[in-house]
């Protein structure tokens, strides 16, 4: 049914801003949690099917492309991916069978404003305008 791996790319803004704080806050765990988000990113279609990941929050009208958040915990950790309150925001584009990972990051890295959603919703506007085009943020 789904034979093509995707494409994982971690935008320099994910990098830049929260992937930093798991490496400082993790160190090994956190290296051995990124090769498994890459691992299973790379079938999203298959982790979206089996309910593994949340359904598409946008998607375009053709159905080509989507943004998706996925809930993660961190290797070694006794949490479950919902408990944990880890998160990552990824754009998928069937096209060019590729997943960027547009914001990675832990609830509290957010800030204590008054929506989880309205919060990275702005900063996708602002930092990936290029999907602006695509999806009603």
């Amino acid at each position: 049914m789904f034979t093509d791996n995707y494409r994982v790319l971690f935008e320099d803004y994910s990098e830049r801003h929260y992937a930093k704080a798991f490496k400082k806050d993790y160190g090994n765990q956190w290296l051995v949690t990124r090769r498994a988000l890459v691992a299973q990113f790379a079938h999203i279609d298959r982790l979206v099917l089996n309910g593994r990941t949340n359904p598409p929050i946008h998607r375009t009208d053709d159905n080509k492309e989507w943004i998706i958040k996925h809930e993660f915990a961190v290797a070694g950790r006794k949490q479950s991916a919902k408990d944990s309150g880890n998160r990552a925001i990824l754009y998928v584009n069937h096209n060019d069978r590729t997943v960027r990972v547009l914001l990675l990051y832990h609830k509290d890295h957010l800030g204590k404003s008054a929506s989880e959603t309205a919060t990275w919703r702005g900063i996708i506007k602002q930092e990936f305008k290029d999907l602006l085009t695509r999806f009603s943020l």
